[in-house]
């Protein structure tokens, strides 16, 4: 069953409710470090670059993920996305197309597929796998989705996606907080990516990021075409901070009439989107929705509801790209041939 982002993950201090929860969060973190230790990471013979977070969703990572891929591409590397491809229950590698559905191989791998034409992008729980196929098949460069805890697979280069505006939260991890292993872990990571509106310029890391280690504010908006200017919307979407989206809409100057939110990866139904269309008649909106959300929408929707990309500071990424290649060319090196 999904759920929606707890309110209490990102209150400043821990909630009472938090308190509670937080006997099953240490024996959620001690299962992740029992399954570190285990681990037995596999070397490939291409780089490996890494895009995550530590905490659970919302933080803008999938943009990343794409507009790295582009940049790396126009660099001249032959770069292959690997994702788990959420919901998908299959171990052995699958590469993505434009025909298969989100409930096949995830609503993150169909929006990365269908944003990166010439990217090979594979599915499948055992990413070394997919690893091995997308060389294969000509990569030179593996980009890991969602790789910051996936420990089988050796990584050149983390990068670790964080929102600028939430940060750590509640500073507890799941099911008391946001985070998906302790606060201390953030500083492992090679990079980081503080990501937010461009009003964010006053986001800075955690303390627990190391002094002296590369870091980066990456700013996030939407461009909306003109015939949207002044149209009254109905914005939905299931993501991980719902009210990111919608905000994003107001700062694009863009008429919100309603708003409504599901939980993350919700898997929208028929009836979701008539009753959605009933409160948009209403108000005489259109129904408007994230890249990722649009990818799973019903049969006979995706022509009625528009989807709004997030645009991310190309000149930021250049400079995120550049970090990364520094940070792999050395480790690269000492690999035996």
């Amino acid at each position: 069953m999904l759920l929606a982002t707890p309110r209490f993950w990102y209150s400043r201090r821990p909630t009472p409710l938090a308190r509670l929860l937080q006997p099953l969060a240490w024996l959620y973190a001690l299962g992740v470090r029992r399954h570190r230790r285990r681990s037995c990471p596999v070397r490939l013979p291409v780089a490996v670059l890494s895009v995550g977070n530590i905490t659970l969703g919302g933080t803008g990572k999938t943009p990343l993920v794409i507009a790295l891929a582009q940049e790396l591409q126009q660099r001249g590397r032959s770069v292959a996305v690997l994702l788990r491809g959420y919901g998908g229950g299959s171990r052995r590698p699958r590469r993505v197309t434009s025909a298969d559905a989100a409930v096949q191989v995830g609503d993150e791998a169909l929006e990365i597929q269908r944003s990166l034409p010439g990217v090979a992008v594979w599915v499948g729980g055992d990413r070394v796998a997919g690893g091995v196929a997308a060389i294969a098949a000509g990569a030179d460069l593996l980009l890991l989705d969602d790789g910051l805890q996936h420990w089988r697979l050796a990584r050149d280069c983390d990068i670790s996606v964080l929102d600028g505006r939430h940060g750590l939260g509640n500073g507890l991890v799941f099911p008391a907080g946001p985070l998906r292993e302790p606060a201390d872990q953030l500083g492992r990571a090679d990079l980081l990516v503080l990501t937010g509106p461009a009003a964010s310029e006053l986001a800075v890391p955690p303390p627990l990021w190391p002094a002296g280690k590369p870091w980066f504010r990456l700013a996030g908006w939407i461009e909306p075409p003109a015939r949207l200017i002044g149209v009254p919307l109905l914005a939905f979407c299931g993501i991980g901070l719902p009210a990111k989206f919608f905000a994003a809409l107001r700062q694009a100057g863009l008429e919100l009439a309603a708003a409504a939110g599901f939980p993350d990866h919700h898997p929208y139904a028929a009836s979701d989107l008539e009753r959605l269309q009933r409160r948009a008649d209403i108000h005489g909106a259109t129904l408007v929705t994230t890249v990722k959300d649009w990818q799973r929408l019903p049969d006979g929707w995706r022509e009625k509801v528009v989807a709004l990309p997030l645009v991310l500071d190309s000149r930021m990424v250049e400079a995120i790209t550049s970090a990364a290649l520094a940070r792999m060319a050395p480790r690269r090196l000492e690999i035996p041939e």
